[in-house]
């Protein structure tokens, strides 16, 4: 018998989906949006609609033992007592040799759940283990953000169908954010213009009105060159400025000197596109910019992200609907993940921290001390996702690391491990879902069985916590009592509630969402004037000329290269189902026609591709959708893609981005040779 669930989409996306899931007893039938959702209006990925390639795709159904030398990829299978006896019994003789901070749990976006992707927090706290940066998405974006408006709030996103002027910056939406284009859409049937801002023609960027290829790491230069024009031409709001701003003389008189002329010779976007713009925004009654997180992948990227959310203040766009600017909406719904999650009360500040963006420099460092001997992952893919790949693989590839990876499919990281454990996928368990782009509380039912000995988050970290001699309460029931106590303490309905209408509004009202009434800064304004806590930063919206191509890298290493997300894949999830596979791979490397020709390259050839890092093996798109001086891969392959064995994030250093950490994955350097001439090119897609 057909029947059709309720539930939520976990991926690390800003969309987080509302789903109706359609099930014959067991077996999943469809996905599809659920029309009642204000932003997910019946639309989803094409990623999340072929959801039963990965839930009966190659799934890991059993505990794993390596079986062989790292890395080789043989395990044999094992029971759950085995398994985690196994653990237990390492864990407790590391933290007895090394001490209790040598554990590193690497958690991260696999799941959005409330309930499961914190879970291994509480054990973590109880037992002492070194603490994580979790920097590796949104670091640098929320510095930048708060420098200016103080919190992660702003207009709902489904104003923007109200909006006169549409501005998509650093955001490629088609393909990581579909739901926002159904608004979109609606708001261009108006009458409304879309600008896409982004170096690389996306998929997005191909249906825009306009678009502005900027060079990569310069879009505060534009944002300051199109300030400039508002303010020299009279189209920004002086009341607004005065009223709900920091906006003085030094300000204004720093502005005048960002001249159209001096964002051109910096962006290579020309004068008078920059002047076009400028006049649209000023013109328009409503314009709204969503904010990407694409221009923070550099090491200016807070400083270029504070310069783009100022242009609402200059032309007094905030308080109108339909207009303002929305990075993220986290702030919504702080104080959900309470206690009986995360096990704060345990917590000690005093523990170190390591900055997940750094995994391969921690794991190889000797002089660590203690040395990091223990890896439980959960929720990510390191040996993909991280910067420096060539020392993750090195560091997880010691023959003295214990690696625990929970996981639905045997990943580049699972590979690595000693312990691989078989996790559940989000049908297949019950979770709670805040989003980063909207407002909406949602409750994920489970709908189908787990596969195989497939087990949730919430209950391996009961089982481990027993197995520690832990009996405290917070490592009891189930992940759906879990949900009731995170409801009853938060003041929300209850699960009948959501059973029967799918979701709550959290949202302040539009007043707040506006900042009508004060900004959530120290004194209630925006502020121009960012109190970074790093002094060497702008203390005014500026271009921060600190990119790679300002170093030493510019001359044995002449092209920008960028990372940009793929469309069939969510990072690194679902690069082992079948479309993904068939789409997705072999990488390559798009190359502009003048690079290209410059280096005997024509498409399809094999060509290498050398950082500073490391060196990889691609196959040539030649193409003008990327700007000259830039080449690009769109992330994540599988390390097994490349002849190398590593992933595309080998190429990337592990920097540390002021002001709070987080990696420059967009700023990078490369040189690119012919390797090989092919006869053929296999079909994209």
């Amino acid at each position: 018998m057909t029947t059709t669930h309720r539930t939520t989409c976990a991926h690390d996306c800003p969309g987080s989906c509302a789903l109706l899931v359609e099930t014959d007893g067991d077996r999943l039938l469809s996905l599809r949006g659920d029309p009642a959702h204000p932003l997910t209006r019946g639309v989803i990925c094409g990623k999340v609609r072929r959801y039963a390639e990965l839930v009966e795709g190659p799934r890991v159904r059993t505990p794993l033992l390596r079986d062989g030398a790292k890395g080789s990829g043989r395990f044999r299978a094992a029971s759950w007592d085995e398994a985690l006896t196994l653990v237990a019994d390492q864990l407790r003789e590391i933290a007895r040799r090394h001490g209790a901070t040598s554990i590193l749990p690497y958690y991260y976006g696999g799941t959005l759940g409330l309930i499961q992707q914190k879970a291994i927090e509480r054990l973590a706290h109880r037992a002492g283990w070194s603490r994580l940066e979790r920097t590796l998405c949104f670091a640098i974006a929320d510095a930048g953000w708060n420098a200016g408006v103080g919190r992660m709030l702003g207009p709902r996103p489904e104003e923007i169908a109200d909006s006169d002027l549409v501005l998509l910056w650093g955001i490629n939406a088609v393909s990581t954010h579909i739901t926002l284009m159904s608004h979109v859409k609606q708001a261009r049937a108006k009458g409304a213009q879309l600008v896409v801002i982004d170096p690389y023609r996306t998929r997005t960027a191909r249906i825009a009105d306009q678009h502005l290829m900027l060079r990569p790491g310069s879009d505060a230069a534009l944002a300051c060159g199109l300030m400039h024009v508002l303010l020299d031409e009279g189209l920004a709001d002086r009341s607004y400025l005065a009223t709900h701003t920091d906006f003085d003389a030094e300000v204004e008189a720093h502005l005048r000197t960002r001249t159209p002329a001096w964002a051109s010779a910096i962006t290579g976007v020309p004068v008078d596109a920059i002047v076009q713009l400028a006049r649209q925004y000023g013109h328009a009654q409503r314009p709204f910019i969503r904010i990407g997180v694409g221009m923070t992948r550099q090491r200016n990227g807070a400083v270029n992200l504070h310069a783009v959310s100022c242009l609402p203040a200059v032309a007094g766009a905030w308080p109108k609907l339909g207009a303002g600017a929305l990075l993220g909406t986290d702030a919504a719904f702080a104080g959900l993940v309470d206690e009986t999650v995360r096990g704060t009360r345990w917590r000690d500040e005093t523990i170190r921290r390591l900055d997940m963006s750094q995994l391969g420099r921690w794991l190889c460092d000797e002089t660590l001390a203690p040395p990091l001997a223990a890896l439980l992952v959960f929720n990510a893919n390191p040996a993909v996702s991280c910067p420096d790949l060539g020392r993750v693989h090195q560091g997880l590839r010691r023959d003295d690391l214990f690696t625990v990876v929970h996981e639905q499919v045997l990943t580049d990281t699972a590979r690595l491990a000693d312990v691989v454990l078989p996790a559940t996928t989000f049908l297949e368990h019950d979770d709670l879902y805040r989003s980063y782009g909207h407002y909406s509380l949602q409750l994920g039912r489970a709908v189908l069985a787990p596969r195989g000995e497939a087990r949730c988050n919430h209950d391996l970290v009961n089982d481990l916590a027993r197995r520690f001699g832990y009996d405290d309460e917070i490592f009891r029931g189930s992940s759906i009592e879990r949900v009731a106590q995170v409801l009853a303490a938060s003041g929300q309905p209850d699960q009948d509630w959501f059973d029967k209408n799918g979701f709550v509004d959290v949202a302040p009202d539009a007043d707040t969402l506006h900042f009508r009434r004060r900004f959530p800064t120290s004194d209630g304004r925006f502020h121009f004037k960012p109190a970074w806590p790093d002094p060497a930063m702008p203390t005014l919206p500026d271009h921060w000329p600190v990119r790679s191509d300002d170093d030493t890298q510019a001359a044995a290493y002449p092209l920008h290269f960028m990372a940009p997300p793929g469309h069939d894949v969510l990072n690194s999830t679902f690069t082992r189902t079948a479309t993904a596979r068939r789409r997705h791979a072999p990488p390559r490397l798009v190359l502009h026609p003048a690079d290209a020709a410059q280096r005997g390259i024509v498409e399809g050839d094999l060509v290498r591709v050398a950082s500073a890092h490391a060196q990889l093996t691609l196959r040539a798109r030649v193409s003008d959708d990327v700007r000259p001086g830039l080449c690009l891969c769109e992330a994540n392959h599988l390390g097994e893609d490349f002849p190398e064995g590593v992933s595309i994030n080998a190429l990337v250093d592990d920097v540390r981005v002021a002001p709070n950490g987080g990696p420059a994955f967009h700023d990078c350097r490369v040189q690119v040779t012919r390797a090989a001439r092919q006869n053929t090119l296999p079909t994209m897609m």
